[in-house]
């Protein structure tokens, strides 16, 4: 009974510890979970990439907010961790997913391999500056590989000019920068390509009209857009049509889990004077 109970007590520490590879860090509980929810949505049988990405999205519900899980340790490792996620991760793991049920899978090999895609310049992660850290480069990584695709047209009339320097003026609010000269510039060198560049956005006062009205699927990625200087967005989240009114499924930081919120985005938004309103992707 006691050798049971030993090994019982061994077996629950070895889940809970990161397994680290290589160039890789989760724990045993990350992929048995990461296994499940993929053989859950290979189950679901979406017929197309937007419901896809919304069952992928949904699995997630009641995860818990952690911000900060990607900069636990001063030099960058590729990180899967399903059990607790900020809006980013969030966003990043439910596509890996979706990608990897597209594609015939239900491996975690495989979805490590889509989301260290996603996540990473060109597919790379040898150094935090590899990180695609604002959502301008990473939908631009995102379109160069043929994983998504930004959604203009009529409806987005706000037009938002990029300065993304954020990071390389304000270096000493992120641990990895504070002490590395050399990494703050290799920061400031990715950021200057996006100078000046304009992107179009959905005012938030048009986001109160019904489904029809605008061109936005539900699955789609919504980006809050800001007017703090030195960014670009500051939320991600996906949209969800409820009732014939546009709702965000979020990890929430007011919340601390995945929610799919009970406000409409219209009325979300309005309280929040620097978000002008909202970037829209779509997952191809």
């Amino acid at each position: 009974m006691q050798m049971k109970r030993i090994f019982f007590a061994i077996a629950i520490l070895l889940i809970s510890l990161p397994l680290l590879s290589r160039d890789i860090a989760y724990t045993a509980e990350d992929s048995t979970k990461v296994t499940a929810m993929l053989r859950a949505l290979k189950r679901a049988k979406c017929g197309d990439m937007g419901t896809l990405l919304l069952h992928s999205a949904q699995q997630f519900l009641g995860t818990e907010y952690v911000s900060g899980t990607l900069d636990r340790e001063q030099k960058e490792r590729f990180t899967v961790n399903v059990t607790e996620v900020d809006c980013t991760t969030f966003v990043e793991q439910a596509i890996a997913m979706a990608l990897t049920v597209r594609d015939g899978k239900c491996d975690f090999a495989t979805f490590c391999d889509k989301l260290r895609l996603i996540r990473y310049r060109d597919g790379v992660c040898s150094a935090y500056a590899d990180r695609l850290h604002y959502f301008s480069q990473w939908v631009g990584d995102g379109c160069k590989k043929n994983i998504v695709k930004e959604i203009n047209g009529k409806a987005f009339s706000g037009k938002q000019h990029l300065v993304l320097d954020f990071m390389s003026r304000n270096y000493d609010k992120y641990p990895q920068l504070q002490s590395d000269t050399a990494l703050v510039k290799a920061i400031a060198e990715h950021e200057k390509p996006f100078r000046g560049i304009a992107v179009s956005y959905i005012p938030k006062a048009a986001l109160n009209g019904g489904k029809g009205r605008l061109p936005i699927r539900s699955g789609d990625i919504i980006a809050l857009v800001t007017t703090i200087k030195g960014l670009d967005v500051t939320h991600l989240g996906f949209a969800v049509w409820q009732s014939g009114r546009l709702h965000l499924l979020h990890a929430s930081s007011k919340e601390k889990k995945v929610v799919l919120d009970k406000m409409t985005l219209h009325d979300y938004l309005a309280p929040r004077k620097s978000c002008p309103g909202v970037r829209v992707v779509r997952v191809k």
